[in-house]
């Protein structure tokens, strides 16, 4: 805001700029705690993986000791896409299976009234006889 626009337009003007202010801070707090929450999931995700491959590697040296045994357990590779994006995936493919289920049913339902009304008229023909 100039010195202008605080001095000789409308008062309300700065209670605007103010409020757009503030609600800009906010989003940038929350898209920065976002950032945060995301690279310590990354962290922890990661420091769960080395621990998994130092286990492994000191589980291998153990079974080299005791001849014969074998170590079948893998190291899981890093994310090949961003958690959120994962995330958005297992949702889609929820939705998919839901879908589908729901397809599923009326489709049972329509071959159930099919073999009714099949059944009926062999019932109809049957009395006619």
């Amino acid at each position: 805001m100039s010195a202008n626009e605080f001095w000789k337009d409308d008062p309300q003007l700065f209670v605007s700029y103010r409020t757009s202010f503030i609600n800009k801070k906010k989003r940038e707090l929350e898209e920065l705690d976002y950032k945060c929450w995301l690279q310590g999931l990354y962290n922890y995700e990661g420091n769960g993986k080395l621990f998994m491959s130092l286990k492994q590697f000191i589980g291998n040296i153990v079974a080299g000791l005791c001849k014969g045994s074998k170590d079948h357990t893998k190291i899981e590779p890093y994310s090949p896409k961003p958690l959120t994006e994962l995330q958005k995936e297992k949702k889609q493919k929820e939705l998919d299976k839901i879908k589908n289920f729901e397809q599923f049913q009326q489709d049972f339902v329509y071959f159930g009234t099919i073999k009714q009304r099949y059944l009926e008229n062999l019932k109809k023909k049957g009395d006619r006889k």
